[in-house]
């Protein structure tokens, strides 16, 4: 039975976030689209019968973090909580318990640091409150081009690595697998996902199990020099998710020559920049 497209407007709240800025690019109709200074601003959730949240407090990732009195997510939901509105959280594959298999929804839960107990607690505490007016998204690893102050993400700091001195330097073992999903794909599967959203819980990634080494060497080819530097054997943080019922829902939303050429683009955009300066 297809999903009834929804008849208000859509909010993104977080405009100016990295996946914010992708998922604005990606939208056919321009979404309501505010910063994070105006969840509390009286007129906000005039016409508005869905909202995406790509809030993300600085402290996020810290064991300082208090998300009950700090959390943007949390603020919006207590606010809609009593209105007929569907939120979108923007969750992570960090919220489940390590596994040697494709993580599926159902899995247990076990987060491994404070960033993903954070992010379980706010699940919870979301879903008590809006119920199944609540949308779900546990994401895997998302890249782009990351290059801003203050980001350090996994590819991120690949990026700031091969711009600064020419080599990607690694901490774990390069044959370690993750779920890896390009921005501009995900930006393009949201842009579906919030016309209906389907509620529950969500796995977001391409699901396909990607050597971070390989990763990093398809970077290094675009971008037509340096080397990766391994700097430990540990095995840690592999993951792959369990997309069936995205699948199911949307399609594949990547596949594996395309994370090859996303790479490789980033590589060459990086090059070319590096010429100009």
């Amino acid at each position: 039975m297809a999903r009834r497209r929804s008849a208000g407007r859509l909010l993104v709240v977080g405009r100016n976030a990295f996946l914010a800025r992708a998922f604005l690019e990606a939208c056919d109709e321009p979404p309501i689209a505010v910063g994070h200074d105006a969840i509390d601003h009286p007129d906000l959730l005039d016409n508005v019968d869905r909202i995406v949240g790509f809030m993300r407090h600085p402290l996020l990732r810290s064991a300082d973090y208090r998300p009950e009195r700090m959390d943007p997510d949390l603020r919006l939901a207590e606010r809609i909580a009593d209105r007929a509105i569907h939120y979108v959280m923007l969750s992570s594959c960090r919220v489940y318990a390590p596994s040697a298999r494709p993580l599926a929804e159902s899995d247990p839960t076990g987060p491994r640091d404070p960033y993903g107990e954070h992010k379980l607690w706010l699940e919870r505490e979301l879903q008590a409150r809006l119920g199944p007016h609540l949308t779900t998204l546990r994401l895997g690893n998302m890249f782009g081009d990351e290059r801003e102050a203050g980001r350090r993400t996994f590819f991120a700091l690949m990026l700031d690595g091969l711009a600064r001195e020419g080599r990607i330097r690694f901490n774990m073992s390069p044959f370690v697998k993750r779920d890896f999903l390009p921005a501009a794909s995900f930006a393009r599967l949201l842009a579906r996902i919030v016309t209906a959203p389907p509620g529950g819980i969500l796995n977001v990634g391409s699901g396909i199990p990607l050597a971070t080494g390989r990763a990093a060497l398809w970077l290094i080819e675009g971008y037509g020099r340096g080397e990766l530097v391994i700097e430990s054997s540990e095995e840690k943080d592999a993951f792959v998710l369990d997309i069936d019922r995205l699948r199911s829902l949307y399609g594949q939303p990547c596949t594996y020559q395309e994370l090859r050429t996303s790479r490789l683009n980033l590589g060459r955009r990086l090059a070319s920049e590096s010429i100009k300066r």
